[in-house]
């Protein structure tokens, strides 16, 4: 649900909130209204970044997730990354690091990044509730101390929508886009989104956002109180993320592209599905191949049904010592690098999105794909 693998420590300070006074490639400090925070009581804000044509990325940010009070307790923090030491659930508040670590697609100066010269709206993620949580609750750290832990991703994602939509006129193409958690709030929020700008061309996106558990439902109604249903019409299901997408097939416009990439053993989502369903045994590889067979099973499924939907599944980056792929490619250097059966990953969205021609790529990792065994 995250990735950090090197430090540039330094602080940006610009504050704009309006699109018309910015200079183009310099990412701005968006703030809000009254209604946005983060779980630990800190500030939210949003992060725009002005292009030269009147294409726009709108990009939901990953960072883990909570699910329960004991998750909840145990957030990610910097000193346990430069320490080495447990990593932690979820970001409790927007690290001042965050815009150091943003490569990939959101590199719009780059003339070899299929986005270059558009706009983005980049949307922090620091409430660990997929960006659609609503609730404020009490709850104890692991010395007994007291803490209140505030799921607000859905007032976060309504206030950055109000200032999207007074400021981001009619995009000629819309990418509704997220990686790893971000990637379910994408897929939640889209159809609100698309149905905004009605003469956009439409492509939604979610890069490495597979996590199966039997939990969520309930997570979703009780821990989040997200009002799901009311909110995004469908219910939620055991795999999420195919039931948002299967009801993005009706709920986006029937011209919209539904757009997925998945790492085939991807070590973080891997770690975090076995933390949410309480498996405490060894990370082997039939836990491994598990969660990579529910992936397919979902993809495959997906596949199937939904006729505008496409995949990039791969294997790039494969350790052989762990078995493990690396987690996320759209905000990182591997988005540039990725390469399956001749593809690369940039070419495979360039071509969805910039050239009308999209097309799955990796449909051999969907050959023996079947319900994984428990």
């Amino acid at each position: 649900m995250f990735a950090i693998s090197a430090f540039v420590i330094k602080r940006p300070a610009t504050t704009t909130p309006v699109i018309a006074e910015v200079k183009p490639y310099k990412w701005n400090k968006v703030t809000l209204d009254e209604n946005v925070v983060s779980s630990d009581g800190s500030e939210y804000f949003l992060w725009n970044k002005k292009g030269e044509n009147n294409n726009w990325i709108i990009f939901f940010s990953g960072g883990g997730a909570s699910w329960d009070a004991q998750s909840a307790a145990h957030p990610i923090k910097l000193m346990n990354f430069i320490k080495g030491g447990d990593t932690g659930n979820y970001f409790p508040n927007i690290p001042f690091y965050m815009l150091t670590l943003l490569r990939g697609m959101m590199d719009t100066d780059n003339p070899a990044n299929p986005f270059h010269g558009w706009n983005v709206v980049y949307l922090p993620y620091s409430t660990g509730d997929f960006h659609i949580g609503n609730r404020k609750v009490e709850y104890k750290k692991d010395d007994g101390s007291p803490f209140t832990m505030r799921y607000n991703g859905s007032n976060n994602v309504r206030s950055s929508l109000d200032w999207i939509y007074a400021n981001v006129d009619k995009p000629g193409k819309l990418l509704i886009a997220g990686e790893s958690a971000g990637g379910f709030g994408s897929a939640f929020w889209a159809p609100e989104i698309a149905s905004h700008y009605k003469d956009s061309e439409i492509f939604q996106y979610s890069d490495s956002s597979f996590l199966k558990s039997d939990k969520w439902p309930n997570v979703v109604k009780q821990e989040w109180q997200a009002d799901f249903v009311k909110n995004f019409g469908y219910a939620p299901e055991a795999d999420i993320i195919g039931a948002a997408f299967k009801a993005n097939g009706h709920l986006l416009p029937v011209n919209a592209i539904i757009l997925q990439s998945y790492s085939v053993f991807d070590e973080i989502l891997i770690h975090f599905q076995n933390n949410i369903n309480d498996y405490k045994g060894p990370r082997d590889q039939s836990i491994i191949n598990e969660w990579s067979q529910e992936m397919r099973q979902s993809v495959s499924s997906l596949a199937a049904t939904l006729p505008n939907y496409y995949y990039y599944l791969t294997d790039y980056g494969l350790n052989a010592k762990t078995g493990t792929t690396p987690h996320t490619f759209a905000t990182r250097e591997t988005f540039f690098q990725a390469e399956q059966d001749g593809v690369k990953l940039l070419n495979w969205l360039g071509d969805a999105i910039n050239r009308q021609n999209p097309y799955s790529v990796g449909s051999k990792f969907l050959m023996n794909s079947k319900p994984a065994q428990k």
